[in-house]
């Protein structure tokens, strides 16, 4: 696919500035076409990908995301995973397997195994989501379907799930049933049953979103002793302890009342917790001890809204993505549905590198719709946005001493896209911190 781009508004601000059958695409010669080419490169530019790769793209049914995405005509094809091969800048589609509401996927850090969250409210039944457990190809990627399992009784709408540096455990986190499973994982990759849960209290100021709790995220800390939790509804970031299957809640954070925390991100130097505020569309800065898991003061806090917009912000921040190097941030902005202004837009903060704090780099919207997630390619040199409603997946160059984002690519078309997963040889890291409402 030519990529068909339209025109580029950069905006500078501040002086630093989710029984299942697997559908095989081999005969398919205009899914074996490449589907993404790269943008032109001024010479001696990088390399985006140097080693063969693989991505895997979830697909979702729009009625998830509410009334938001109710205008777009039905794509007549069925929520899955997406597979494609990489070897440098084309991405080729090789499977495509069918599951139902896969709206977060988490690779497991060997590499073999691949786990997808199911965000429903009925399986078998019962009234509880589901995980899909996957195993991968080494050699060219595709999935094979394991197991799923149900979650906890009354364990509704899971939102993401994050896999313990050990490969051992997988943690859930429930929107719909204001939980926490814990699941274990086998030698083989299949997930055994949930062995713990821990249940959630609470409500926020906001009617429609905060009723009650609603984990949004989990995501273990570096040595797998501490997970850290988002919890949307009730306003509140915790601490939890991860010990014998089981979860208890070792401190906790309150946000600021009807902020409602999606996502988080651990800086790598493990002294500072960002958090991404979905309803206040802000991304705040706390002190963090990574040795005792314990969150500090809060240090700072700034708008992710554009800076361009000449009206009030309606809209919400959907995605997070801390760069490995630790200089640079990235957070996404989602206009509403209505009378909002503004645009849907990537924001790129400057990390300072005594206080943590932010300033704000640049705004960049150009073919960006509905982003929600941020995906980081493994050598960390590009930005992939996962434009919802574009129905694709859009490739940003990273400036290395700027951080700021430029040569916009669509290197993958997917129906409804929710989660991404990049998988180089050898294992990169993966950050999605993405759950849809």
């Amino acid at each position: 696919m030519t990529p068909r781009l339209g025109r580029r508004r950069f905006i500078q601000a501040g002086a630093a500035l989710p029984a299942l059958g697997v559908l095989a695409l081999s005969h398919s010669a205009e899914v074996q076409a490449a589907i993404g080419q790269a943008a032109s490169r001024p010479p001696g530019a990088t390399q985006t990908v140097k080693q063969a790769s693989f991505a895997y793209v979830s697909t979702v049914d729009d009625a998830l995301n509410g009334p938001a995405d109710h205008h777009r005509a039905a794509t007549g094809t069925r929520p899955g995973i997406h597979v494609f091969a990489i070897t440098r800048d084309n991405w080729r589609r090789v499977q495509v397997v069918e599951s139902e509401q896969p709206v977060f996927l988490a690779r497991h850090p060997s590499g073999r195994f691949l786990y997808a969250v199911n965000r429903v409210e009925l399986h078998q039944g019962l009234c509880t989501g589901s995980v899909e457990a996957y195993a991968i190809d080494p050699l060219n990627g595709r999935l094979s379907l394991l197991d799923r399992q149900p979650l906890s009784l009354s364990g509704t709408l899971p939102s993401h799930a994050a896999i313990s540096p050990d490969g051992r455990s997988l943690v859930v986190a429930l929107s719909g049933g204001g939980a926490y499973n814990v699941m274990s994982i086998c030698a083989d990759g299949r997930l055994g049953t949930v062995s713990g849960i821990l249940k959630e209290t609470g409500c926020g100021p906001d009617r429609t979103r905060q009723s009650a709790a609603h984990p949004q995220m989990v995501l273990f800390n570096s040595t797998g002793e501490h997970v850290l939790s988002a919890d949307l509804g009730c306003d509140r970031i915790s601490v939890l302890i991860l010990a014998d299957g089981q979860l208890t809640a070792s401190g906790r954070t309150a946000t600021l009342p009807g902020s409602g925390p999606r996502a988080l991100a651990i800086h790598p130097g493990g002294r500072w917790l960002y958090a991404l505020n979905e309803l206040s569309a802000t991304v705040a800065c706390y002190g963090y001890d990574a040795g005792l898991g314990v969150i500090g003061q809060k240090l700072d806090a700034i708008s992710v809204a554009p800076a361009d917009g000449d009206g009030v912000n309606l809209g919400t921040s959907t995605a997070l993505a801390l760069h490995p190097s630790g200089h640079f941030l990235y957070a996404a902005y989602r206009r509403a549905a209505q009378g909002d202004s503004l645009t849907d837009t990537i924001r790129v903060f400057r990390i300072d590198s005594g206080s943590g704090k932010l300033a704000p780099v640049q705004s960049w919207n150009e073919d960006v719709s509905a982003p929600l997630g941020l995906v980081f390619a493994p050598n960390g040199e590009s930005l992939h946005v996962i434009n919802h409603q574009a129905d694709n997946i859009l490739r940003l160059n990273i400036d290395a001493a700027s951080g700021m984002l430029n040569l916009p690519h669509r290197v993958a078309s997917a129906p409804s896209p929710a989660c991404l997963v990049i998988a180089a040889r050898p294992i990169g890291r993966q950050i999605c911190p993405i759950s849809t409402r």
